[in-house]
């Protein structure tokens, strides 16, 4: 049988009123440090859970916040999404997650959202197209959003990325190792003079006088990617540089290029985005432009703890640098 806030109280010969403003962290002069302390002790030694209904009706929170992101089949994705799994556990929150994006058949249906009280929503979100259009038909929530990204949405507390200086320096980097025919290999969705990678790399080559080539794959699946390189390497040639919009992208294209026999790095070099495990981990590795997910994670966090306390505060923004990292290649 459950331990309830009443077994504590009787065990301690305290009022259920003191249990509950202890354990909801309730702030209460006349209860000292002593009590406090006891109470938090006979709950851990009768192995008290928290009723989640209860306590929403106590403390007005639920203590369950969603992530949503444009995909979770994603592996980076994936990986933020563990990465506030994290963060949140610090502070005792549940996180569900969904996906809200260009792909989305009813936002009004994400995961059951709008039958379920949340805290709040971090998101991994885009201010372009179509998720632009779903952030305003179906957003805002009832509870408070922070939106984190390279286009963080201008309409909640944010935190951006900013990856244009570091996509520069991946340009430069493959023209600098002697590559001529550099190709930009993205998705639909990242093909638009916002983006930095798009940018980066249609500045760079536009200041040496080279006439940039792009490769568009019908999504960022590794398999899409694969077979997307291989009809284009085997129509066209193949392109000794490669910028990719992100490390799936470049995992795939990665793969189509070795079944075709093709030498990395000697023949194509390629260069990811996004930091994901999964490149340091390739023969050879992938160089590519590091997210600082963590330091993101814990920002969009802070800004979300700090909206829940105060909800009339001014919008919160930030902006943290992406980094190249280049990977030694045999």
């Amino acid at each position: 049988m459950a331990v309830t806030l009443l077994d504590i109280a009787k065990r301690l010969n305290v009022s259920k009123m003191t249990v509950s403003r202890v354990l909801n962290n309730k702030q209460n002069d006349f209860i000292t440090e002593t009590t406090r302390q006891r109470v938090r002790e006979t709950a851990r030694m009768l192995g008290y859970t928290p009723n989640r209904a209860a306590q929403a009706l106590v403390t007005g929170r639920t203590g369950r916040i969603a992530f949503l992101s444009p995909s979770m089949g994603s592996r980076f994705f994936q990986e933020v999404a563990y990465c506030f799994h994290q963060v949140l556990q610090i502070d005792k929150y549940e996180m569900i997650t969904g996906e809200i994006g260009p792909q989305t058949v009813d936002p009004n249906h994400i995961v059951g959202l709008p039958l379920m009280d949340l805290d709040g929503v971090l998101m991994y979100g885009s201010a372009l197209g179509e998720l632009n259009q779903v952030l305003g038909s179906y957003l805002p929530f009832k509870s408070p959003i922070v939106n984190m990204g390279p286009h963080a949405s201008n309409k909640f507390d944010a935190v951006n990325v900013d990856l244009y200086p570091a996509s520069r320096q991946a340009v430069e980097l493959l023209l600098n190792s002697g590559r001529r025919r550099i190709v930009h290999l993205h998705a639909p969705e990242t093909r638009n003079d916002l983006d930095d990678r798009f940018r980066g790399y249609t500045d760079v080559l536009g200041e040496h006088g080279i006439t940039p080539e792009y490769i568009q794959t019908p999504d960022w699946t590794r398999i899409s990617v694969r077979k997307t390189i291989l009809n284009h390497v085997k129509e066209h040639g193949c392109p000794d540089g490669l910028f990719c919009a992100n490390d799936d992208i470049a995992i795939g294209a990665y793969r189509g290029l070795r079944d075709l026999g093709i030498r990395i790095p000697d023949q194509a070099r390629l260069i990811g985005c996004d930091g994901i495990e999964d490149t340091e981990y390739m023969d050879p590795p992938i160089s590519t432009i590091v997210q600082p997910v963590r330091d993101m994670c814990v920002t969009a966090w802070t800004f979300l703890k700090n909206r829940l306390e105060n909800p009339n505060r001014p919008r919160q923004v930030e902006t943290k640098q992406a980094t190249l990292v280049i990977r030694e290649e045999r």
